[in-house]
C-alpha cells in the first residue's frame, strides 16, 4: 500500500511538471482571451499601486490580504479544474473501451475528486 502511494505521489508530480512547464510545447493550449485578461490586469495594477499608496497602513494590509485570498482561491479552482479534465478523459477512455477498469485507476480519480 506504501509504494502505490509513492507511486501515485510521483504521478502527481509528473502532471503537475506537464500542467506548468513547457508553454512552448505544440500541445500547450493558448488562449488570446487570457492573454487579454493578464493585458487588463497589468493596467489595472498600476491604479491599483497608486491608491495603496495612498491609504493607511492597516486598510492597505487588509486589502492586500484580500487579494492573495482571492489569488490563491483562483489557483486552486485552476487546479482543480485541470485535475477534472484528467479525471474526464481517464472516464471518456474507460468508457469508449480503451482503458481496462483497474482498482488502481478508480482510486487515483477517487483521489483526485477528493
Amino acid at each position: 500500500m506504501v509504494m502505490q502511494n509513492v507511486i501515485w505521489e510521483k504521478i502527481g508530480t509528473i502532471l503537475n511538471m506537464l500542467h506548468c512547464e513547457d508553454v512552448k510545447r505544440e500541445s500547450y493550449l493558448h488562449l488570446p482571451e487570457a492573454d487579454e485578461a493578464l493585458r487588463l490586469k497589468k493596467e489595472a495594477e498600476k491604479d491599483y499601486g497608486a491608491v495603496l499608496d495612498t491609504i493607511a497602513p492597516e486598510q492597505r494590509k487588509l486589502i492586500e490580504t484580500y487579494i492573495d485570498s482571492l489569488n490563491h482561491q483562483a489557483f486552486m479552482e485552476e487546479q482543480k479544474a485541470y485535475c477534472q479534465g484528467y479525471v474526464d478523459c481517464i472516464q471518456l477512455l474507460s468508457g469508449l473501451g480503451l482503458l481496462k477498469s483497474n482498482p488502481d485507476v478508480e482510486g487515483l480519480i477517487q483521489k483526485i475528486k477528493n
